[in-house]
């Protein structure tokens, strides 16, 4: 059995990163670090690590003498993600469809039920937890290279933050989502690689949109 050690920094930074993908830390928003490391009762020191982290997975920004603050969401930064995210979630879900051996699997089929009940509970935090569950099991199966993982892993905190954002904008984007993933199973089952690669990217272009038009009318607003 493989046992991941999580430091306090990483908690830490897991703990604010969930604040800034749920929009409780909006864009923006200072973290002034006294008075951060004294409210989470935690040292500066393992603050400022979890900074770091959280400054490598683009969901913050760290300025010379002016300390830390939430990255802004702009209609650039959307279009870069999918982009490339994608590009990546394509070229990983290909290859999951040409390699899979039997039990790599049957343990991801389980997330679809798991993620159906949720939406029909209208529980759509709980449902965003296990699609991003689904995600990170597959990459660390499929990716099959330290690289390919190395990006992946680094960019889905981001992708988190903006499906969050498509989630709020517009509860039917799960709907399409959770079909999605479920044609995308079948065509891994059914060793289609250029199929599931077209899913992933189905998917990606879906979501822009919508956090697009979310962005829009924020900037609007």
């Amino acid at each position: 059995m493989s046992l991941k050690a999580v430091s306090l920094s990483e908690q830490i930074a897991d703990h604010l990163g969930e604040r800034i993908v749920r929009g409780e830390l909006a864009p923006g928003t200072k973290l002034p670090e006294a008075e951060l490391a004294k409210s989470l009762n935690v040292s500066t020191n393992s603050l400022r690590e979890a900074f770091r982290l959280l400054e490598k997975r683009h969901l913050i920004e760290l300025q010379p003498r002016r300390g830390a603050r939430v990255c802004d969401v702009t209609e650039s930064e959307v279009r870069d993600l999918y982009g490339f995210l994608f590009l990546l979630l394509s070229h990983m879900a290909a290859r999951a469809a040409r390699d899979w051996q039997p039990g790599q699997i049957e343990d991801l089929a389980r997330m679809l039920p798991e993620l159906e009940r949720h939406f029909q509970a209208n529980d759509l935090p709980a449902a965003h937890q296990v699609a991003f569950r689904f995600v990170e099991l597959a990459t660390r199966r499929f990716a099959d290279n330290r690289y390919l993982a190395a990006d992946i892993e680094d960019l889905v905190p981001l992708l988190k933050r903006f499906s969050y954002i498509a989630l709020q904008e517009e509860t039917t984007e799960f709907d399409m989502s959770l079909k999605i993933f479920q044609r995308l199973l079948e065509n891994v089952l059914a060793r289609n690689p250029e199929q599931a690669a077209a899913d992933i990217r189905e998917y990606g272009e879906n979501q822009c949109r919508i956090v697009l038009r979310a962005v829009a009318k924020r900037n609007a607003a």
